[in-house]
């Protein structure tokens, strides 16, 4: 449940990485100004951490999740290591952080499993002030927008037959779980499954063009034997 006074936004997404390469790929040409820090396991201060130029540097260096700094371009905190490649601007705070989490495949007895990652972000009304409110909110649907470019919908249903909605999956995440057959989770114990396409309706034959007989012409009956 979203605090009061707070804008949150989260959506499902199953991706593997050429999927989390897209999906930055287009985030950055939406805002390409922005700057991923990359997220260590561990205490903080235990490693460095860094403003990459992507999405998939991120990842690279850190672990399973990424954060973008909102406004475009806002400057990282002072304990962190700008890339060369980015440039961010020194006027301006970040006062929000999208987090980019992956997904993973995980082992649940004989059972693999695919475990969504998630896109989300969440910032508060009344201390960012109504402009930069109206920033964070239209960079937001710009990032939400690039997500929706790189994936498609997932359709997925539980185990009853239930739809689910609102949830996204990269077309190659989408061809490991439709040739796999594999299971899919949100991180809790149920599990969903890629809902089956209805089948396409059959389509009608044809009517039979018939040759009627003109109007001044009966028919001719056939002679009796």
């Amino acid at each position: 449940m979203a605090l009061p006074g707070s804008r949150t936004k989260t959506t499902t997404v199953w991706s593997l990485p050429e999927d989390e390469r897209l999906i930055g790929q287009r985030i950055d040409e939406a805002l390409p100004r922005s700057g991923w820090l990359c997220s260590h396991p561990g205490p903080r201060g235990l490693h460095q951490v860094h403003l990459h130029h992507s999405l998939g540097e991120a990842l690279s260096c850190g672990g399973r999740q990424a954060f973008l700094l909102l406004p475009e371009g806002a400057h990282p905190p002072e304990d962190v290591l700008v890339d060369s490649a980015v440039a961010p601007r020194s006027d301006i705070g970040h006062s929000a952080i999208v987090q980019f989490l992956c997904s993973r495949r995980v082992q649940d007895g004989e059972d693999e499993l695919f475990e969504a990652g998630r896109l989300a972000v969440r910032w508060f009304e009344q201390q960012v002030g109504p402009e930069r409110h109206q920033l964070l909110t239209e960079e937001t649907r710009l990032v939400w927008k690039a997500l929706r470019a790189a994936t498609r919908p997932a359709d997925v249903e539980n185990t009853q037959g239930r739809r689910i909605s609102g949830t996204r999956i990269g077309p190659a995440a989408h061809a490991l779980v439709t040739a796999a057959g594999m299971p899919l989770t949100r991180g809790g114990v149920q599990r969903l499954r890629l809902a089956t396409p209805p089948a396409a309706p059959r389509p009608h034959p044809p009517p039979t063009t018939r040759t009627p007989f003109p109007s001044s012409t009966p028919p001719t009956a056939n002679p009796p034997s």
